[in-house]
């Protein structure tokens, strides 16, 4: 018995791994993702959209024209099955340029010592999010998305103020 439950449990993770494979590659052709990170150099300037986002909305806090950091540009993931949260790029004609990956940057993790009986180990934040676009890419709207089951609702969507 317990062989054949061995063989059963091996033959399960087989079958796991592969439907994982998969489903991230059904998310991967779906999304008409540009690589915006191969169009970037740190030495070019670039757009740099700086945005204040929570759980429950989006909106412009600075524009500006500056080289990019390394970190603005390394922000710039696509999206995985593990982003709680996404941001849609739009040109002027609402035509998506990009989906970008946030993670879950809204839930910040608060534990201390002395409180590991607590049940609140935790909240919800304001962040602000800078992202970097290259000077060609015409960005005009920006789409706050967040995961729903599996599909991913829009929360807001605002215009980029130039």
């Amino acid at each position: 018995m317990g062989t054949k439950l061995g063989k059963m449990v091996k033959i399960f993770k087989i079958l796991v791994f592969f439907f994982a494979v998969n489903i991230s590659a059904d998310i991967s052709t779906t999304i008409n993702y540009i690589d915006i990170n191969k169009m970037h150099s740190l030495e070019k300037e670039a757009q740099i959209f700086t945005l204040t986002a929570s759980i429950n909305g989006i909106t412009n806090k600075q524009i500006r024209i500056a080289k990019p950091t390394a970190s603005s540009i390394k922000a710039l993931r696509p999206l995985s099955p593990r982003d709680r949260y996404a941001l849609k790029v739009l040109d002027k004609d609402k035509k998506e340029i990009t989906i970008i990956g946030l993670g879950d940057p809204f839930y910040i993790h608060a534990q201390h010592i002395g409180y590991e009986d607590s049940s609140f180990f935790g909240g919800y934040v304001e962040q602000d999010i800078e992202i970097s676009l290259p000077m060609g890419i015409d960005a005009s709207y920006f789409i706050l998305l967040s995961e729903d089951n599996g599909d991913f609702k829009k929360i807001r969507e605002i215009k980029a103020n130039r």
